[in-house]
């Protein structure tokens, strides 16, 4: 892979969400969006078999006013061993006016020996919503590889009208700490994070539509059954969910479901 970038703009015409512009090298790939009224899914493909040693990826996104998009990925991000060196990921995401933008690429998988770091920073509209969501396992639980990577790092960072709204930081780092004591991941594999940002229309109308949000989130880990350990918060300006389970799946599709209520 070494250093490659994909840089997509979307913009409102003609009653549809649209590419504006796209560049990508290899080996990242853009499907054919899939367009459904006003709203559009971006499918970004990554051919090749994961992050290498050197690799990195670098991610632009900039949502055009008006717009409706869910960005999502092919299939579950490897990270390969890295040996002596690390790989990393950037992505800046930007909406614009009243954009509603969901991120939500599938799972990453950290291999035995590998070192690999991601940045996130978000700059949103106060008029826009927006929903971003990552999920990382513990290692090739399939089989049975876990607590085998040296370094994982992955940090977050939202800003509101350029004033910061929500940070996070995830450290895995398995010869420092003890991933599978009290107060860690326990027997969990799979931990997710996701960040939701509500359209504002006054500071106490955007409280309430985030406890209400909270509300409706919890109530829907209730009605089916949710396996796992969920938290559900408001940040300084939206709401943070963390969850911790035993399949990637029943964290992913619970995420999507969040996603889906905003």
């Amino acid at each position: 892979m070494g250093s490659s970038t994909f840089r997509l703009a979307t913009a409102f015409r003609h009653g549809r969400t649209k590419i504006d512009d796209v560049y990508f090298e290899a080996p990242f790939k853009l499907m054919t969006p899939f367009t459904n009224g006003r709203h559009s899914d971006f499918i970004v493909m990554l051919a090749s078999p994961g992050f290498l040693k050197g690799d990195e990826a670098h991610i632009a996104i900039d949502f055009g006013p008006g717009t409706d998009s869910t960005i999502k990925t092919q299939s579950y991000e490897k990270v390969l061993d890295t040996a002596d060196g690390s790989a990393s990921r950037t992505i800046d995401l930007v909406t614009r006016g009243d954009a509603k933008a969901v991120f939500l690429p599938f799972p990453v998988i950290p291999f035995r020996g590998s070192t690999f770091e991601n940045l996130t920073t978000a700059r949103l509209d106060p008029a826009s919503t927006f929903v971003y969501a990552d999920v990382v396992t513990c290692g090739r639980v399939g089989m049975d590889e876990r607590w085998a990577m040296r370094r994982f790092t992955n940090r977050m960072r939202v800003f509101v009208d350029d004033r910061l709204a929500f940070a996070d930081r995830m450290l895995l780092e398995p010869d420092a700490f003890d991933y599978t004591g009290i107060g860690m991941w326990r027997e969990f594999t799979h931990c997710g994070v996701l960040y939701a940002h509500l359209p504002e229309g006054g500071e106490a109308a955007r409280i309430a539509a985030e406890d209400a949000l909270i509300d409706r989130i919890r109530a829907h880990a209730d009605a089916v059954g949710f396996t796992g350990e969920l938290g559900a918060s408001r940040a300084v300006n939206g709401v943070c969910v963390r969850l911790l389970t035993t399949r990637g799946d029943d964290a992913f599709d619970f995420i999507r479901d969040i996603a889906d209520m905003v």
